[in-house]
């Protein structure tokens, strides 16, 4: 016990030394050293007297003495590592004394070492280093002190290994209510914050992705640059993370946001703001299942009725607006008059095959097929011969031909969009040449008025008797 005692007298004294030198200019490096040296070498007995010198410096130590007590702990932590799990709380506590510091260096120095502790000491669960940097974020009041806490908790979810993601999730919406509220000042900080638990965690709740976008777009007007740089770093990391089917629904307000604030005057923001535009561009887009019934129709009717090539024609025309070419008219002979009724049995038997077959699910009738398509059916005369060559090539001929009226009726669609932006595009830029060319109209008008006035008053110079007045 002795022995002890006085291995931690001399270990304060050792500190407490050092510390007066961080004072001094000229012993500032050689004192940082020192201490860094006692850190590494620090045997597990003396963590409890270090950490107990380190955190009874106060607000009243200069700053180099505060910044480098915070310093400590990280080379502490990274040295260490386990060795510390005992001890996280009370490093946690000393961090937590030093977010109020005026110093901005000496709150960076917190975050570096929150970290360091979360990254270095794994055996002590993440929930023992969130919870009390979360209970402080939501209880501060100095501005200083939130801009600390939530940098720290950002940091402690980066550098964590075992989040426990259903925890982030819970603690998400939390912060998007306190983003909101006017009591919070660092907005941009809680906003990095935000960044973090969305890369961490996967966001499937569409109303937690909605008001996530929500609040993220309303600070891309912001005027603070911090807060638009990571309001789009937050937008950025939500387009990565989120689930494809959720983002592709605001996917439209996203780009539509980030496109008008792309232009930033701030080059680290326009940056941030063009590869969140680039990753919401790559979201696919929703897929919308296009149904038609008529084309439906038309294809079992063309596929499972083995009616006439006139006929399907006829149809699938009626549906999609496309002029077909006429097929050669059929026109029965005398001999055929004999060999009607044997044509019509034999056509009526094909039809019930197809019928017994039922390749499509909905086959409308014939009364509705002539009703619908407002042909009128022609009994054909033709042999076993033209039933198994003629027949059949131009039915599949016409099959042919049905695909590829489709694939031109999509190309139309599509040149009609591009003519409509084309369109508008022209507009736009009408009005904007219309424009410049009224407030070029005015600007001339102004200098006129200037070059009258300035004559005027040359004129009035130019005259003698005004002098002598004078």
């Amino acid at each position: 016990m002795g022995v002890s005692k006085q291995s931690s007298g001399n270990l304060k004294t050792r500190v407490n030394i050092c510390l007066n030198k961080l004072s001094d200019r000229d012993t500032l490096s050689m004192a940082t050293n020192e201490l860094e040296g006692i850190a590494r070498a620090l045997p597990s007995d003396d963590f409890v007297p270090f950490l107990n010198c380190l955190s009874t410096t106060d607000s009243s130590e200069k700053s180099p003495v505060r910044r480098q007590c915070v310093r400590v702990l990280s080379i502490l932590s990274a040295a260490h590592g386990d060795e510390l799990s005992p001890h996280v709380s009370r490093m946690i506590s000393a961090v937590l004394r030093r977010l109020r510091d005026q110093d901005s260096a000496v709150r960076t120095a917190c975050v570096d070492a929150i970290s360091s502790i979360t990254t270095h000491v794994t055996q002590t669960p993440f929930s023992v280093i969130l919870k009390p940097l979360v209970d402080a974020l939501f209880q501060e009041q100095d501005s200083n002190a939130q801009m600390g806490v939530a940098l720290c908790v950002s940091a402690a979810v980066d550098a964590a290994r075992g989040v426990d993601v259903s925890e982030l999730r819970k603690l998400l919406p939390r912060v998007l209510k306190l983003i909101k509220k006017d009591c919070f000042k660092a907005k941009p900080s809680l906003l990095v914050l935000t960044g973090s638990i969305v890369n961490t965690c996967c966001v499937k709740n569409k109303s937690l992705l909605s008001s996530l976008v929500y609040t993220a777009v309303e600070f891309l007007s912001s005027e603070d640059w911090a807060a638009r740089k990571a309001a789009a770093d937050v937008l950025e990391k939500a387009a990565a993370t989120a689930d494809k089917d959720l983002a592709a629904e605001f996917k439209g307000s996203c780009v539509a946001a980030l496109e008008s604030r792309r232009f930033d005057k701030v080059k680290v923001t326009r940056e941030t703001m063009n590869q969140a535009l680039e990753r919401w561009r790559d979201v696919p887009d929703v897929l919308e299942e296009v149904t038609s019934p008529k084309g439906s129709s038309c294809s079992c009717s063309c596929s499972s009725s083995g009616y006439s090539p006139v006929l399907v024609s006829k149809s699938c025309s009626a549906d999609r607006g496309l002029v077909t070419p006429q097929f050669r008219k059929v026109t029965p002979t005398k001999s055929s008059v004999s060999s009607c009724s044997s044509t019509g049995r034999s056509h009526k038997s094909i039809v019930r095959s197809d019928q017994e077959k039922k390749p499509c699910t909905s086959k409308p009738n014939m009364p509705e097929l002539r009703r619908n398509f407002r042909s009128r059916v022609v009994p054909f005369n033709f042999n076993s011969d033209d039933l198994d060559v003629g027949y059949g090539d131009s039915i599949h001929e016409k099959l042919g031909t049905q695909t590829e009226f489709e694939d031109l009726s999509l190309i139309c669609d599509q040149l009609l969009q591009i003519e409509n932006q084309q369109s508008t595009l022209l507009d736009i830029l009408q009005k904007f040449i219309g424009s410049s060319q009224k407030g070029m109209n005015s600007l001339e008008k102004r200098v006129e008025g200037l070059e009258k006035v300035v004559d005027e008053m040359s004129q009035d110079l130019a005259i003698p008797g005004t002098w002598n007045y004078m």
